[in-house]
C-alpha cells in the first residue's frame, strides 16, 4: 500500500501501536514508549531456544531464526497478532528475523518461504493466518518467493496449549502432511515462518513433511520464543 492510501486509511482507522494499543502516527509501527521496553534475548541459531537444546536431537528443521523472547511487550504485541490483527508486531519484528537469517547465511540458500499452516475451520474463524502473514512481509523484505500451497493441516482434537508436552509432539506430527498437489521443491531450500516457538514440534513437523518431499534444507523464521508452555 502507498504512502497516500496509509495516510487516508489513517483518517478512518486510526494506527495503533500493536504492543498498548494506543495511537500512533500513519507511518508508525510502534510507539516510542513500546519500543524501548521490547525485551531483547539471545537464541540458539540451530535449534531456536535461548538454552541450547541440539545435543538433545530430534529437529527436522536446519537452523531457527528468533527475534525476541516472548514475554511482556513482546508478549501483548504477538497476542494483537494471533488474534486481533495486530498487523504492525509482524512488520516491526520482522527485521530482526530477516537479519539473523542473513547473519547467519540462511538468506543466501533459501529459494521458497512458506508458513506452518491453519486448519480450514480455523482459518474461517480467525479470517487470517498470521503465520502467513509473517511470511509474506518476509518475502516483501528478502525478494524470496512465497509458496502456501505445500503443507496441509488435519483438524485435531485439541488446541496445542491444551496438551501435554509428550502429547503435544505426537499431536504434531500426526497433524501436517503434504499436499496432493504441490510444486516441485527438490534440491530447494525452504524457510518455513511462525509467531512463536516453543517445543519446536510445531515446526519440526512441518519440516520433515517438507523434506519428505524433496526440500534438502528447512529453516525457520520465527517472531518470538517462549519457555515450555506455550503454543508450539
Amino acid at each position: 500500500m502507498n504512502k497516500a492510501l496509509l495516510w487516508i486509511s489513517d483518517l478512518i482507522f486510526p494506527n495503533r501501536c500493536p504492543f498498548c494499543s494506543g495511537f500512533i502516527p500513519w507511518n508508525a509501527l510502534v510507539c516510542p514508549e513500546c519500543e524501548q521496553k521490547l525485551e531483547n534475548g539471545s537464541f540458539c541459531p540451530v535449534c531456536g531456544k535461548q538454552r541450547c537444546e541440539c545435543l538433545a536431537g530430534g529437529f527436522f528443521y536446519d537452523g531457527c531464526a528468533v527475534a525476541r523472547p516472548y514475554e511482556g511487550t513482546v508478549r501483548k504485541g504477538i497476542l494483537e497478532l494471533k488474534y486481533r490483527c495486530g498487523f504492525n508486531a509482524a512488520k516491526y519484528l520482522i527485521s530482526d528475523v530477516r537479519d539473523i537469517l542473513d547473519k547467519n547465511g540462511y538468506l543466501k540458500e533459501a529459494s521458497v518461504i512458506t508458513s506452518v499452516p491453519m486448519t480450514p475451520s480455523r482459518r474461517r474463524q480467525t479470517g487470517y493466518n498470521q503465520a502467513e502473514y509473517i511470511a509474506k512481509e518476509l518475502s516483501a523484505l528478502t525478494g524470496i518467493r512465497c509458496d502456501f500451497g505445500l503443507i496441509d493441516k488435519k483438524n485435531t482434537a485439541s488446541l496445542q496449549h491444551e496438551l501435554s508436552v509428550g502429547e503435544r509432539k505426537a499431536e504434531a506430527f500426526k497433524a501436517y502432511s503434504a499436499r496432493k498437489k504441490h510444486a516441485d521443491i527438490t534440491g530447494k531450500t525452504v524457510i518455513l515462518c511462525d509467531d512463536i516457538i516453543t517445543t519446536g514440534y510445531t515446526l519440526s513437523a512441518c519440516a520433515k513433511v517438507l523434506k519428505a518431499m524433496g526440500a534438502i534444507k528447512v529453516y525457520c523464521a520465527v517472531l518470538a520464543g517462549t519457555p515450555i508452555g506455550g503454543d508450539n
